[in-house]
């Protein structure tokens, strides 16, 4: 039954995933890497709040506004992706329902977007993906794209959206990440807040994390009855950019070759089938596809390792001159599994992963080098593997069918003349 269900999370993930790779406006649906353009934040927004009561009579919703109010907030000091935020309003709570408090706060609009202390969405969250998450060690956002829109006086283009965890709510967003409106209903009370006024900081530049745009590996697990390592899937590493602070963005994308879909693939997080996550954090905190040194610890996904030596070794058809890493992962005193990490400049380019103990597995994770793919593309040569020239001469469909007939009718009236005889 489990099986059942994630086939049909497959399937209708994949469905939404399909429908939506053009791009809506300026927004793409996948994001992809080296995009360090510079942005702007808010450093002051001003609201008007409208806040009315829901009733229905039949079939009917009948709002009726029950309070007015401002919401404004200025920035007092920048940091990075830090803010330290004044809110000031006259809103009253309405049924005990607390939707914005005066006050001082510090917030990371990178770690914890559309946060209500400081309402904004970072440009290079957007995406018009119909399900995707932001997620840090502080916060878990999923949105959903809806539509784009033009206001025909300034012309400006606004992106709806809806946000599905953790709150339920409806907003829309200005290509500068200004967040212009937000609408939601919390205990039959609806509230409207739409943008008066704001003023944006100077440009804030980002940086790449590396020159590459991704990194495309192949996972190989052993299989008992061929005693050889089959590829099993493929995964890319992905960073959009780095932000001020030391503040990183991954991506990780499961590439499906999967009839008429793009290869981005999905995945699922707290039981929900996106089609990416946009992982928030520090280069040492994110499991990226680099060693990281910290005051002379080397450790790469949660592991520890240890130097062995240099090694010559040929991954995928390429021969590398790398360092040799290993680990052993251990619960109490016992060692259930031994790791094997081939660096080259502390990116990783191959893991051998032996686990012993309770019962043997092994896998291994190679980089394919020099191939990053677009996630929204159909179909590539994922091992470099392009010739086209048959080991065999091609026949002609209509040419064979004709001597098919043919060679038919002699056979039957070879055989209808012997029967006579």
């Amino acid at each position: 039954m489990s099986q059942l269900r994630s086939i049909i999370a497959l399937l209708i993930a994949l469905t939404f995933t399909f429908a939506l790779v053009p791009l809506a406006g300026s927004l793409t649906f996948y994001p992809n890497g080296n995009q360090a353009i510079p942005y702007q934040v808010p450093t002051k927004l001003s609201y008007s709040l409208s806040v009315f009561n829901i009733t229905k009579a039949g079939n009917i919703t009948k709002p009726s506004l029950i309070e007015s109010a401002f919401v404004n907030y200025e920035v007092v000091n920048l940091n990075g992706t830090w803010v330290k935020v004044d809110v000031s309003s006259n809103y009253t709570a309405v049924k005990n329902v607390t939707f914005v408090e005066p006050g001082s706060y510090t917030v990371n609009y990178a770690m914890s977007p559309l946060n209500m202390s400081y309402p904004y969405l970072y440009p290079g969250y957007m995406s018009n993906s119909t399900s995707y998450a932001i997620e840090s060690n502080v916060s878990t956002v999923i949105l959903s794209f809806i539509n784009s829109s033009k206001n025909n006086v300034t012309g400006q283009v606004t992106y709806q959206y809806s946000e599905i965890l953790p709150e339920s709510f409806t907003f829309s967003v200005m290509p500068s990440g200004v967040i212009q409106s937000i609408n939601r209903t919390v205990s039959g009370l609806e509230f409207v807040m739409n943008l008066t006024n704001y003023q944006l900081s100077n440009e804030l530049q980002p940086t790449n994390f590396t020159s590459s745009p991704g990194y495309v590996y192949v996972n190989m697990t052993y299989s008992n009855f061929s005693a050889t390592y089959q590829p099993s899937g493929y995964v890319e590493y992905v960073y959009p950019a780095l932000l001020p602070g030391n503040i990183l963005l991954m991506l990780q994308y499961n590439i499906n070759e999967l009839n008429a879909f793009p290869l981005g693939g999905f995945t699922s997080l707290n039981d929900r089938p996106v089609n990416f996550v946009i992982q928030v954090g520090t280069p040492i905190t994110l499991n990226t596809n680099f060693i990281n040194n910290v005051n002379g610890s080397l450790t790469w996904n949660s592991l520890k390792l240890s130097y062995v030596g240099n090694v010559t070794k040929t991954v995928q058809g390429t021969t590398y001159n790398l360092e040799e890493f290993t680990s052993k992962v251990t619960r109490g005193n016992i060692t259930f599994a031994t790791a094997t990490v081939y660096a080259l400049k502390n990116m990783v380019v191959e893991v051998n992963y032996n686990q012993t103990f309770p019962s043997f597995s092994s896998y291994k994770l190679e980089f394919i080098n020099g191939s990053y793919i677009n996630p929204s593309l159909h179909f590539p040569y994922l091992t470099g593997y392009q010739n086209t020239t048959l080991p065999y001469k091609a026949i002609n469909p209509s040419e064979s069918f004709t001597i098919a007939v043919v060679v038919t009718l002699i056979v039957i009236a070879i055989l209808v003349i012997l029967h006579r005889r």
